[in-house]
């Protein structure tokens, strides 16, 4: 399976350019996947290491989503004014700043500024990754891209799973080295982002027509000079403020690449951040070792639900693939409430997985590709970095939230809130839903549907 999907990979990315934008993303995901998960990990080091109330721990949580809310709104901004090469390496040495920082943190306010900074850094790429994959990718295989994104993003937490494994012999400043390590896959993203072209889609709507030849011909050799010169002509247009995704025409749009990202933060992070404290918890894990050994398991399992569509993502859609993912997500969170009230414990591992499924089948990629692709070239930053800020919001109540309500709701009972969420997210995707697969950003753009 993974030779065939490394095979498929090769084949159909394109020039170096395109390869290298494609990594440039990938990468940039798994940096966000890596540190959002190590976090979870080192949480179970960390907490006893300082003996952190449940407060205290929400706000170590909360503090790099905070600082991703603000990042992804500017980010958007910035990409949409001054164009998409602008944020390729700012945003990373933020990152690395901030994960050096965490390291050494000597108290809860640094680590929390720390925090801030390294979710700063995540929440400026985000608007980035997707906008780069929406448009250097051919329209025909599009959504392979934000497949292959968030199979990074996927990786990223794996690979912290087993990293944070390895450090666990560590003692007590185990945490330390967890969040310090995240410094080493920053560096090697900014070797990677070196000398990527700016988007030919950007430089056309303002008016940049000479660089825009020069970009089309680094990205789309192939393409004889009249061809170049029709796609510039398609690509030129208008350019407006980000106020315009406000007015009534975008709002279909903004609910369906906005509302279902939310829910899935509000339901992904709160599961992501805690699962392996509540393995321990509950007697399901004997050491914090085991803990993040199984956590790496499930999130293998979202991996092999992104692996069963990339083939397929072009061809089924990205709605039809949503709905049905929220709905296999609710369902695994049920039975694994159910099964956590019962104390069965292979039921508690049977939701875990259909949950793991459900996100890797669907709305773990395509909310990323709505976000972008509903949107035209001059607005498309500005939405990507609407949509994951207000996500961030979701995953900041759940981050927040959930060490709260379990006192008082218990663990069963929170899940129970997070299923009903992801029902709502998939009502909204089917009310809501307009469908992208196999057609051009172009045509998307002067579609007369709203």
């Amino acid at each position: 399976m993974i030779s065939r999907l490394v095979d498929l990979h090769q084949k159909r990315q394109g020039p170096q350019p395109i390869r290298r934008a494609l990594w440039s993303a990938m990468l940039g995901m798994g940096l966000d996947g890596y540190d959002l998960s190590i976090m979870a990990v080192a949480l179970l080091s960390l907490t006893p290491s300082w003996g952190l109330s449940p407060w205290e721990t929400g706000v170590v949580m909360a503090m790099p989503l905070l600082g991703s809310f603000f990042g992804a709104l500017l980010g958007g901004a910035v990409i949409d004014r001054w164009g998409r090469r602008r944020l390729l390496l700012p945003n990373v040495v933020l990152y690395a700043l901030g994960a050096g920082l965490s390291a050494i943190s000597p108290n809860l306010l640094v680590l929390s500024v720390a925090r801030f900074i390294v979710g700063l850094g995540i929440g400026l790429d985000y608007p980035l990754v997707s906008t780069l994959v929406a448009e250097y990718r051919r329209t025909a295989d599009r959504g392979q891209g934000f497949v292959w994104i968030n199979l990074a993003w996927e990786s990223g937490a794996l690979l912290s799973s087993l990293v944070g494994w390895w450090f666990f012999d560590f003692g007590p400043d185990a945490w330390r080295w967890m969040l310090g390590s995240a410094v080493i896959p920053a560096v090697l993203l900014l070797q990677v982002r070196r000398k990527l072209p700016e988007s030919p889609r950007w430089l056309a709507r303002h008016a940049r027509l000479e660089a825009a030849d020069r970009a089309l011909r680094l990205l789309r050799p192939e393409w004889q000079h009249s061809e170049r010169m029709t796609a510039l002509g398609l690509y030129a247009g208008q350019c407006r403020h980000w106020s315009d995704l406000l007015r009534k025409q975008w709002h279909r749009r903004l609910f369906l690449g906005v509302l279902p990202w939310f829910f899935l933060d509000v339901v992904g992070l709160g599961v992501a951040l805690y699962f392996p404290t509540v393995l321990r918890s509950e007697g399901l894990a004997t050491t914090d070792a085991q803990a993040a050994v199984i956590n790496a398991i499930f999130i293998g399992l979202s991996m092999a639900g992104m692996a069963l569509i990339l083939p397929r993502i072009d061809r089924v859609g990205r709605v039809r693939l949503q709905w049905m993912g929220f709905f296999a997500m609710a369902f695994g969170l049920i039975t694994l409430s159910l099964a956590l009230l019962s104390h069965r414990s292979w039921a508690v591992f049977l939701g875990a997985g259909v949950y793991c499924l459900g996100i890797g089948m669907g709305p773990g990629v395509t909310v990323f590709a709505l976000a972008v692709e509903l949107f035209p070239t001059d607005l498309r930053g500005s939405a990507s970095g609407l949509a994951a800020a207000v996500a961030r919001i979701g995953a900041l109540l759940s981050a927040v939230g959930f060490p709260l309500m379990e006192t008082g709701v218990t663990i069963p009972g929170v899940l129970a809130i997070l299923a009903v969420c992801a029902i709502a997210a998939a009502w909204v995707t089917w009310h809501y839903q307009l469908e992208t697969k196999g057609l051009s950003l172009e045509y998307l753009e002067t579609s007369t549907k709203p």
